[in-house]
């Protein structure tokens, strides 16, 4: 990550079992100092308005604030921001078996390995979710200059994060300036 982008944004991984509302609730009672009790969460997805799937949200004292997550397999990851954020966890086995770079990559890149498939598509999800979009717009649409580092995208940036074995992990925001 360059010294020139500030990072807008606390990562925190949680326990295997922790349910998506109460790792968002316990994630901001740590990150703002208040307690868990003033902080109401939930999920609205944009295309049909349900409250069972769909793009988090979060407010403290009734204030909203920026979130995202991400689950894979026992994994769960939330993240909170001063800017519109994305976060996404994959596993490389399971991006190899379900692979198809027609979905993907768009024109011009390239992704030789299972490591780099899964890179790819966790950045570009990660983009996608903090745009507020989601994969109701294609990957493909996304165009990552670069696989290996982390790059500013439009008014964007996104960074790799460290992420348990044999997963990868993104995250993605509105640069401040942009």
């Amino acid at each position: 990550m360059s010294d020139r982008t500030p990072v807008p944004y606390d990562v925190r991984w949680h326990a295997t079992g922790t349910t998506t509302k109460r790792a968002l609730e316990l994630h901001a009672a740590a990150h703002l100092g208040v307690t868990p009790d003033v902080v109401n969460s939930g999920r609205l997805c944009p295309r049909c308005g349900s409250s069972r799937h769909g793009r988090p949200w979060l407010r403290a004292y009734g204030v909203a604030h920026h979130v995202s997550l991400s689950r894979s397999g026992p994994h769960l990851v939330t993240v909170l921001a001063d800017v519109p954020v994305g976060i996404d966890v994959e596993s490389v086995a399971d991006v190899a078996r379900g692979w198809d770079a027609t979905l993907v990559l768009a024109p011009g890149e390239s992704a030789e390995t299972d490591l780099d498939r899964a890179r790819a598509w966790s950045r570009k999800e990660a983009v996608l979710k903090q745009r507020g979009t989601g994969l109701l717009i294609p990957m493909t649409t996304v165009d990552l200059a670069d696989l290996d580092e982390p790059a500013a995208l439009d008014g964007e940036a996104w960074a790799d994060l460290d992420a348990p074995p044999g997963h990868v992990a993104a995250v993605s925001w509105a640069s401040l300036g942009g």
